[in-house]
Formats: C-alpha cells, structure tokens, sequence
C-alpha cells in the first residue's frame, strides 16, 4: 500500500509540472505577440512619439504621449484609443 502510494504521489506531481510548461510558453507566446504588435505600431509612426502606458487596478489602461509633432500625437491616441478598447 505504501509502495502504491507513493508511486501516485510521484506519477501525480509530473503532471503539475507540464502544465506549469505549456503556462510558461503560453506567457513567452504572448510576449512575443504583444513585441510584434508594438514593433507594427511603431512602424506606422512617422515622428519620434513616446508612449507610457499604465495598467491601473481596476485593468483599465491610460497613457501618457509626448512628441514634436502635436498631429502625430493626437494620431497616437487615436490608434491607441481604438486598439484597447477592442
């Protein structure tokens, strides 16, 4: 019985560990996806923006823009705008 139990124990803690394998390549896929969705945004970019976006607690998202040119950050918060709120 003892036996039978710990060979349970040992068969039940491998499983754990390939969930907690496919969790860690599920977060580095989606890095992956949210750095090639950014690199395309920045591509679209004509001037130089700068972009600091902010998660507050309640999961909605704010930014803060600054640039030279003031139709190019307006162009930013509209992009932005319409990409979070889909």
């Amino acid at each position: 019985m003892i036996f039978l139990l710990i060979f349970l124990l040992i068969s039940c803690s491998k499983g754990t560990d390939a969930t907690l394998k496919q969790s860690v390549s599920d977060v580095k896929s989606n890095e992956i996806q949210y750095k090639k969705e950014m690199d395309e945004f920045k591509k679209t970019l004509k001037g130089e923006v700068k972009i600091k976006l902010k998660k507050d607690g309640k999961g909605s998202y704010g930014w803060e823009i600054a640039g030279k040119d003031v139709h190019e950050v307006l162009k930013t918060n509209d992009i932005l705008r319409k990409k979070l709120n889909e």
